[in-house]
């Protein structure tokens, strides 16, 4: 008798830890969904940093920003006046042309997004122009600083000398002596030429220069940052 009511304890019991008890923690919500951003996508820029010929060497930091929203179908990916960070990878001041590779998207909500990048347009299309030798030559002999052509005298071109007086050296001297002396201020005045233009520091691309960047590997990018980002950029 013992035993039977002993069976029939240990039964209801494993019954009573087959029944349910509380509910299970409800499962983890799905991640949001990321806004793709595919490789070889090229993105509107404007230059901040200025680039220039000598001062400006590989592994200096450069920086641009977005001038142009980049949308992935109904969505902003990347807003206007996102800034981007990068290094200088080359410069080339004899051809003006210059590379970057960035490396970081900042927005304007301080959401940072690591890329890898480089710019599409690398050369300067049309470089300011500048002052020829002739030009310079010219305004040398006449003791004046170089005011480039556009300032140049009408009534001083293409005269011709005053004569000579009869007295003293003759003609043929004072013809040879003048050859001379403009002989020596052409070479004076070309190698002062070549000597700035060698060491001169000018601007081979000034901060607002307009150029592409083409991104080499796709982004992933958190559609509430983007958005967020976008409302504070308007």
């Amino acid at each position: 008798m013992l035993l039977r009511v002993v069976a029939i304890l240990l039964i209801a019991s494993l019954s009573r830890a087959q029944i349910p008890g509380a509910p299970a923690a409800p499962a983890a919500a799905p991640s949001s969904h990321s806004i793709g951003v595919p490789a070889g996508t090229l993105v509107a820029l404007k230059l901040i940093t200025s680039v220039r010929s000598k001062s400006t060497r590989p592994g200096d930091p450069v920086r641009a920003v977005v001038t142009f929203p980049l949308a992935i179908g109904a969505l902003v990916a990347i807003p206007a006046g996102t800034y981007v960070e990068g290094v200088v990878n080359k410069v080339n001041a004899r051809s003006s042309s210059v590379q970057f590779s960035f490396s970081r998207l900042l927005f304007a909500n301080g959401y940072s997004v690591p890329l890898v990048a480089a710019n599409t347009q690398s050369i300067l299309i049309a470089p300011r122009a500048l002052p020829s030798s002739a030009d310079q030559l010219a305004d040398a002999r006449n003791g004046a600083p170089f005011l480039g052509t556009a300032f140049a005298d009408p009534g001083q071109i293409n005269t011709q000398p005053p004569p000579l007086p009869s007295i003293g050296p003759s003609p043929g001297k004072v013809a040879a002596i003048g050859i001379g002396v403009g002989a020596g201020i052409t070479v004076l005045v070309l190698a002062l030429s070549h000597h700035h233009a060698a060491n001169a520091d000018y601007v081979l691309f000034d901060s607002g220069w307009q150029f592409q960047m083409a991104l080499q590997q796709p982004l992933s990018l958190d559609p509430a940052q983007v958005s967020a980002a976008s409302a504070l950029a308007y």
